[in-house]
């Protein structure tokens, strides 16, 4: 999963932090429609591909699946606008977000006189979009889970991934999803090849990411954290038969992500004087994304002894595409 975000970490190495010398009230805008879309659509990625059946385990039985979930940015959100920012203007019709072209555009800075410093203008670079460095232009979640079946016609699907800490990441992963077989309270109805299944879920990813080794700006503790939290609440449908299964499901699903960057960083402007004048900010950036919305799904699963291989198709604000393998013993 630290896949996910991992696109996000090139702007430290490409010096994005230096929009921290606009204002602060501009500045923080500039971040939060530069990083929508890959933060909304690491919520849709991620709360996709926790089923390919309706049909429950039995008791013990397990299944053991690796996923890639892809969601689609509309054209829409890979570029952004600050034509409405007081102290920042550029020649450019838009500016690109990170899910959008590889290209930089300048911006003219402006900082007010407060009575202490005089007034400074400055020009620095926009942020490049990465759309070319991630598959099919699309956000990526690869996942790896187990399904066991337990008591009650019930089933539990577990995403874990072991505290991660290498190369100035530090990871933690956790989810669970609840599958309840729903025919078994209609009699003979659940002998057919029609499976029918009321599904929950829910997961928390958090990353630190050390900026300070990348960072253009002097300063110390500088530190990118993310936060991820999500849930699905579904209705399944498959009708599974001997070599194929076909799956839909309906239903609401959600999710929050947070952005943060930690630390202080020494900021350096040159006056119209020549003079360098030095200012310095203390965790500069706090920001919170939402995404929700119901969403519809349709794939089929192929099955081969104990292999399988699945995919589907979300329709939702960001279209997502999941595809993967799995092991089953029932």
């Amino acid at each position: 999963m630290f896949f996910l975000f991992s696109p996000l970490f090139s702007w430290s190495q490409s010096g994005f932090e230096s929009i921290l010398l606009a204002v602060e009230s501009d500045s923080k805008k500039i971040f939060e429609r530069y990083l929508d879309p890959m933060m909304k659509g690491a919520i849709y990625s991620s709360n996709a591909g926790w089923y390919s059946t309706a049909k429950v385990h039995k008791k013990l039985g397990i299944d053991l699946s690796l996923r890639l979930n892809t969601s689609f940015v509309p054209s829409a959100d890979r570029v952004f606008s600050i034509s409405d920012l007081e102290y920042i203007s550029t020649d450019a019709e838009n500016l690109p977000t990170i899910a959008g072209e590889s290209r930089q555009e300048n911006l003219f800075i402006t900082i007010p006189a407060d009575g202490i410093y005089p007034e400074i203008t400055s020009t620095i670079k926009s942020p490049k979009g990465i759309k070319s460095k991630l598959p099919l232009g699309a956000i990526p979640a690869p996942v790896l889970q187990l399904g066991v079946g337990v008591p009650f016609d019930t089933e539990l699907i577990i995403r874990y991934s072991p505290e991660y800490h290498r190369n100035g990441v530090d990871m933690s992963l956790k989810g669970l999803g609840v599958k309840h077989n729903l025919l078994q309270y209609f009699g003979p109805i659940d002998k057919v090849p029609l499976n029918v299944s009321a599904f929950a879920s829910y997961s928390n990813m958090d990353i630190d990411y050390d900026v300070q080794s990348f960072s253009s700006l002097n300063g110390s503790g500088q530190v990118a954290q993310f936060s991820l939290n999500n849930y699905n609440f579904l209705l399944l449908a498959s009708v599974d038969l001997l070599v194929v299964d076909f799956y839909t499901s309906f239903g609401y699903s959600g999710g929050s992500s947070s952005f943060k960057l930690l630390g202080n960083y020494d900021l350096e402007y040159n006056s119209a004087s020549g003079i360098p004048i030095n200012k310095s900010l203390i965790d500069p950036i706090d920001m919170n994304f939402n995404a929700s919305g119901y969403r519809t799904t349709i794939g089929a699963r192929f099955k081969f002894l104990v292999f399988s291989a699945f995919a589907d198709f979300t329709f939702q604000r960001y279209n997502t595409l999941s595809a993967g393998i799995s092991v089953n013993f029932r």
